[in-house]
């Protein structure tokens, strides 16, 4: 029995569905619809799904059910929710991040407010949660304070915490964690690997000083199989080892244990990876771009915005670029010669936007994937110059429009990956264009298959796509001659 032919059973025995009525509907002859109600046969079509649905009068919730037991049987229960949770991922991924301006909770606890006993028992998650807080507050007071979590990033009002903690970029935060050798899931359905990148992710998006590492081994092994006190929080005055399920701990100050706890920190830290290499599109780091050019592996780039750099010729580049801009005229080469390289990979690269991303840009001249700092926005005359090339690329199918649910990406969102090399960019809480050049080849994965095996449903046409940037084409047209806007 599959997947799908348990909730068709259980379908037809709870709806007294009778068998023959339901072949007839669905033009099969009777023993093709038992093989497929006993799991000897394949699902058939979607087309063939939805009759199903509506001669057995599905509720939405139960269509739900239907349909996603129909994708599970046909790739696999690890491929169906390994790709769920990435674009559960991907359409949640925050537009931005900030902290209420003025907020200051580093005066929130006196210095004199952590009883120092050489070791205390902790007894409750509560008690554990505000010994945390404490610590990583009274360490962000100090001029050069650091921090080093050896835990799996799960204890999310942790994470929350610390990026919503109003920390200056001189605390340091290192970090080490397990990432799992296989792809497991959660009860939940949730990728762990996946889910321990969403809740760090924050931490990048506030622009604090964290590092992560990882290393390979069974979580649950390692973790959460009989050890006792698996996780510590290290700052540099304060220890805290603690559960697994965070329910109790040990707090420790006395000097010598902390620097103790340091050395086990650093001798984990010198066998492990840094899961990203990070960089901020600064002038100091446009060297920075070779790391991020496209290569002949076939690349997959999401973004709401078509990705225009191909399109960016030398001479609007040259115009557009701000005349504040440091050291301009040696850095305009390096960025022409990046947008030429990526002009020269087209035919390796599959670009999935949105309406929506397009709109903007026809609109404002703004591009996201450009810093705001470098460039002013796209005159007009520009804007279409760079719509026209685009034009071929949407005809082709190698720019492809998104539908469902993935036409409602958040505008923050960037993504490209290939075989050999993938990373995300974003704007920051500091308004810096940010990437995160994927180490670990795991995640890189996960990105990957995701795109390569999304299906025509969730695209426009490419006849569908080529209308639309013809539209947004005339209304530039048009108002370059006319004060109104165009309706299309």
């Amino acid at each position: 029995m599959s997947e799908f032919s348990n909730i068709l059973s259980q379908f037809i025995h709870t709806k007294n569905i009778k068998v023959y009525p339901l072949s007839k509907y669905c033009d099969f002859d009777r023993s093709t619809i038992y093989k497929i109600i006993n799991g000897k046969r394949k699902p058939p079509s979607p087309d063939v799904i939805d009759k199903m649905a509506e001669f057995m009068h599905l509720t939405p919730t139960e269509y739900d059910q239907f349909k996603e037991a129909y994708e599970i049987t046909l790739i696999g229960s690890d491929n169906y929710y390994r790709r769920k949770s990435t674009e559960n991922f991907l359409m949640h991924f925050p537009d931005n991040f900030s902290i209420q301006p003025g907020t200051d909770h580093s005066g929130s606890v006196r210095k004199d407010n952590i009883s120092s006993p050489a070791c205390a028992s902790i007894q409750t998650q509560v008690e554990l949660d505000y010994t945390l807080r404490n610590i990583l507050i009274k360490e962000s007071c100090k001029e050069n304070g650091k921090v080093a979590l050896f835990m799996q990033p799960d204890h999310k009002g942790l994470f929350s915490l610390l990026s919503s903690l109003n920390l200056s970029y001189t605390l340091e935060i290192r970090h080490i964690f397990c990432l799992s050798n296989n792809e497991i899931l959660s009860k939940e359905h949730e990728l762990y690997n996946l889910e321990y990148f969403n809740n760090i992710f924050p931490l990048y998006l506030r622009n604090l000083n964290y590092q992560a590492s990882y290393f390979y081994d069974s979580i649950h092994s390692h973790f959460f199989n009989l050890n006792a006190l698996p996780y510590f929080i290290v700052t540099s005055q304060y220890v805290v080892s603690c559960s697994s399920d965070y329910q109790y701990g040990i707090f420790y100050s006395d000097p010598d244990v902390v620097s103790q706890f340091w050395k086990i920190f650093y001798s984990f830290q010198n066998k492990c990876t840094p899961l990203f290499q990070i960089f901020h599109m600064l002038p100091s780091n446009l060297h920075m771009l070779q790391n991020i050019s496209l290569n002949t592996y076939e690349s997959y780039l999401l973004q709401p915005e078509a990705c225009f750099t191909p399109f960016i010729s030398d001479k609007i580049l040259e115009h557009a670029l701000s005349p504040m801009f440091p050291d301009r005229d040696r850095l305009l080469p390096v960025i022409s010669a990046f947008f030429n390289k990526n002009t020269e990979n087209l035919a390796s690269m599959h670009v999935y936007f949105t309406k929506r991303g397009i709109q903007r840009f026809t609109k404002t001249g703004l591009l996201k994937e450009l810093p705001s700092d470098f460039f002013r926005p796209f005159l007009i005359t520009e804007r279409l110059q760079m719509l026209q090339k685009l034009l071929p690329c949407c005809i082709q199918g190698t720019y492809r429009m998104l539908k469902q649910p993935l036409n409602q990406l958040p505008i923050n969102l960037h993504l490209c990956v290939n075989e050999t090399m993938g990373y995300f960019s974003f704007d920051n809480a500091e308004n810096q264009t940010t990437y995160l050049l994927f180490n670990e080849t795991g995640l890189l994965y996960v990105f990957l298959d995701y795109l390569q095996s999304l299906e025509e449903t969730y695209f426009y046409t490419p006849e569908e796509t080529a209308d639309f940037i013809k539209c947004e084409i005339r209304k530039l047209q048009y108002q370059q001659l006319a004060p109104f806007p165009v309706i299309c």
